[in-house]
C-alpha cells in the first residue's frame, strides 16, 4: 500500500524537482500495477483440424512449433481438454457455452452448421461489458444475414462463413458484408487483420477471435514451409500439414509479440486450441480416433490459457471442454451476464487460478451429422470412457489402457451401465428438443443483398456438385431441360429485387434458356455472353477431395419480388441449346426498394 502521508510531504518539499516527480509516479505505477478495474483483453486462438498430437511439447519430434511449445511453458495446459468430432459444433459449443444441438447446429454444411441468430454468443456478452469484438478468419456458424458475426457480436469480421476455403492464396473473403480479395497466404492474412484490430483498440478491453483454417485440407501453403519437411523424408501429405502447423505457429508468434509491443500481455488472456482431432491418421499421441470420431483421438485436443502474472504456469489434469470457455472467461474477467438460457459449460475460473482442487465430472462427445438417433457417442469421467456406436457398447479403463485396446464393459458392467444411462438421457434430451435452422432467413430492413450458393440447394435431374463436399462448390452437368435447382427462405420484408448469377460458360456451349421462378413469378433469360471459367494455378501439394477453385462472371438476369414469409426460389434449364448449359455457382439478389 502506498502511504499517502509520504506523497504530500513530497509535495510540499522545495527539494522535490520534476524529474524527480517523474520517478517517484513510475514507482507509484510500478508498485500499484494495472487497475483492478480494467478488464481483461481476450485472445482465443482456433486451429482446424490440428490434433493434440500435432504439437512437438506433446512428444512429436517430426514438426516444429516453438511458438505453441513456449506457449504451453507459459500458461495452464488442460492435458485432458476437449472438442466436438466436427468443426461447427465445436465453434458453436465455444461461442455460446451450450451443446451444439441446442444451438440448432448439427453438422458442417447444408444450413446444419447454422446457429441460432437468438443465441447469446462470448463477443455479445463483452460487447456489453465494454469490449470491441473482431473475428478473422474462419466462422462456420452460418452464412447469413442473422448468422454472421457481425450480427452475433463481431464489431468486425473478416473471413469466410463457411466449413472450408478452396484456395489459400489472394483468396476472396468478407470484410463485413462486403466481399474483398485478400493478398497472399491466407493464415498471414488473418493474423495481419487481427494485429490491425489489436492496434487499434489497445486502449479499450478487445476480444480478438482468430479462427486458422489449418491444418484443413486442401492442401496449400508457402512452398518453403512443404520443402522443409518434404526434405526430412514426410511424405507429401504430412509436409503439407506440418508446414501449414509450423506456419500458423510462426504467426501465433507475430501475435503474441505484438501484444509486448503494445504492453498489453500483462492484461490479456490468450487461449490457443482446436476444433477437433487431426484429419489425417499421423501421431496423436497413441489414441485412437481421429477428425469424425467421439473416442479419445478425435475429441481431445491441446488447450492453453495463459495470463501473466494471474495464472501460474503449469499442466492440470481436470477435465474441460469447450462448452467450459464462455463462462470460464466471464468468471475471470468478473463480467455482468445472467443468462437466460443456462450453460451446460462450468465457470473453471477457480481451478484456473489454483483456488480450487480438480474434480471428476462427465464430458459428453457426439457425432455432428445426420440421422441424430443414429450418432456414435461416447462419455468419460476421469476414469473410464464408454462408447456408444451403431452396433456395439463399449467400455474402456483410460488410466490403464489409455490408447482403447480393451473392451471392459463385461467386466466393469455396473460402470458401463450407469455411464451408459447418463449418456443415453443427454443424448435423448438433446435429440428431442433439436430444432435445425435450415431455412435461409432473407429479406431484412438492413440487408441491402444477399447471395444464394448453390451448396445450399436441393439439386434436382441429373445436375451435380462439382465436388463430393458442397461447401465452395459449384453446380454442372446442366443437360437435360427442365431440371432445376431450389432454395427455401423465408423473407422477412416484401421487396423487389435485381437477381444476378455467377456463372462460367464456353463460347460453344452459350444460347440456352434458364428461368428463374419465385411465389411472385417467373423470369426468363439466356446464358448469351461467353465466359471461360478457368481452374486456379495448382497450388496443392496432394490431390485434393474438394471441388477446384476457379475464375466465375457475373451476368444479369433480371428483376423479381419476394413476398413477406415462405418463398421457394428455383433456377430451371428450359432449353438447353448444345451440350451442357454451362456452370452455375450462385445468384445473388440486391433490393431496389
Amino acid at each position: 500500500m502506498i502511504n499517502t502521508g509520504i506523497i504530500k510531504k513530497m509535495l510540499s518539499s522545495k527539494s522535490c524537482t520534476p524529474s524527480c516527480l517523474l520517478l517517484f509516479a513510475a514507482t507509484v505505477a510500478a508498485c500499484t500495477g494495472p487497475s483492478d478495474n480494467r478488464k481483461p483483453n481476450m485472445v482465443i486462438i482456433l486451429a482446424d483440424d490440428m490434433g493434440w498430437g500435432d504439437v512437438n511439447a506433446n512428444g512429436n519430434d517430426l514438426v516444429e512449433t516453438p511458438v505453441l511449445n513456449r506457449l504451453k511453458s507459459e500458461s495452464l495446459s488442460f492435458e485432458r481438454f476437449y472438442v466436438c468430432p466436427l468443426s461447427a459444433p465445436t465453434r458453436a459449443e465455444m461461442l455460446t457455452g451450450r451443446y451444439f444441438l441446442r444451438t440448432g447446429v448439427s453438422s458442417v454444411t447444408r444450413g446444419y452448421e447454422n446457429m441460432r441468430g437468438e443465441e447469446v454468443t462470448l463477443a455479445e456478452v463483452l460487447k456489453e461489458n465494454g469490449y470491441k469484438t473482431g473475428c478473422y478468419g474462419k466462422w462456420h456458424n452460418g452464412r447469413y444475414y442473422l448468422q454472421h458475426p457481425n450480427r452475433q457480436g463481431f464489431d468486425e469480421f473478416v473471413g469466410f462463413p463457411v466449413g472450408h476455403l478452396g484456395y489459400y492464396f489472394d483468396a476472396w473473403f468478407l470484410h463485413n458484408d462486403e466481399k474483398k480479395q485478400s493478398s497472399g497466404y491466407t493464415s498471414d492474412y488473418f493474423t495481419g487483420q487481427a494485429i490491425e484490430f489489436m492496434e487499434q483498440n489497445r486502449g479499450n478491453p478487445f476480444l480478438c477471435y482468430v479462427s486458422y483454417n489449418v491444418p484443413h485440407s486442401p492442401f496449400q501453403v508457402p512452398e518453403k514451409y512443404f520443402s522443409k519437411y518434404r526434405k526430412a523424408g514426410l511424405d507429401s501429405t504430412l509436409s503439407c500439414i506440418y508446414g501449414m502447423v509450423e506456419n500458423m505457429d510462426d504467426n501465433i508468434g507475430y501475435i503474441l509479440e505484438k501484444l509486448e509491443e503494445l504492453n498489453i500481455s500483462e492484461n490479456t488472456i490468450v487461449i490457443f486450441f482446436s476444433d477437433n482431432g487431426p484429419n489425417t491418421d499421423r501421431y496423436n499421441g497413441l489414441m485412437k480416433g481421429r477428425k469424425g470420431s467421439v473416442d479419445e483421438g478425435g475429441v481431445r485436443v491441446p488447450f492453453y490459457i495463459k495470463w501473466p502474472g494471474q495464472i501460474k504456469p503449469s499442466t492440470t489434469l481436470q477435465l474441460a471442454q469447450d462448452i467450459d470457455i464462455m463462462p470460464t472467461l466471464i468468471g475471470l474477467g468478473r463480467l455482468k451476464y445472467n443468462p437466460e438460457k443456462p450453460f451446460d459449460g462450468i465457470d473453471l475460473s477457480r481451478i484456473i487460478k489454483g483456488k480450487q482442487k480438480t474434480f471428476d465430472r462427465l464430458i459428453f462427445s457426439r457425432q455432428g451429422n445426420q440421422n441424430l438417433e443414429d450418432c456414435n457417442s461416447s462419455v468419460r469421467n476421469n476414469r473410464y470412457r464408454l462408447v456408444l456406436t451403431r452396433k456395439d457398447t463399449l467400455l474402456f479403463d483410460m488410466k490403464n489402457d489409455p490408447a482403447q485396446v480393451t473392451d471392459i464393459f463385461d467386466i466393469e458392467t455396473n460402470t458401463g451401465l450407469l455411464l451408459l444411462s447418463e449418456l443415453a438421457k443427454l443424448n435423448n434430451e438433446l435429440v428431442s428438443a433439436y430444432r435445425p435452422v435450415t431455412t435461409i432467413e432473407a429479406g431484412f430492413g438492413e440487408e441491402k443483398s444477399f447471395t444464394l450458393p448453390v451448396q445450399d440447394a436441393a439439386l434436382s435431374g441429373k445436375i451435380q456438385y462439382s465436388s463430393i463436399h458442397p461447401n465452395q462448390s459449384h453446380t454442372e452437368n446442366w443437360i437435360q431441360n427442365g431440371d432445376s435447382i431450389l432454395w427455401t427462405l423465408n423473407i422477412n420484408n416484401k421487396g423487389t429485387y435485381k437477381v444476378e448469377m455467377q456463372y462460367g460458360c464456353t463460347v460453344g456451349e452459350t444460347g440456352s434458356l434458364l428461368s428463374l421462378i419465385s411465389g411472385s413469378g417467373q423470369v426468363f433469360f439466356k446464358i448469351s455472353e461467353p465466359f471461360e471459367s478457368a481452374v486456379l494455378p495448382d497450388r496443392d501439394f496432394v490431390t485434393r477431395s474438394e471441388s477446384v477453385e476457379r475464375t466465375w462472371s457475373w451476368m444479369d438476369v433480371g428483376t423479381i419480388t419476394l413476398n413477406e414469409g415462405k418463398e421457394e426460389i428455383s433456377l430451371k434449364l428450359v432449353n438447353k441449346k448444345h451440350k451442357e448449359a454451362g456452370l452455375i455457382k450462385s445468384l445473388k439478389f440486391t433490393r431496389l426498394n
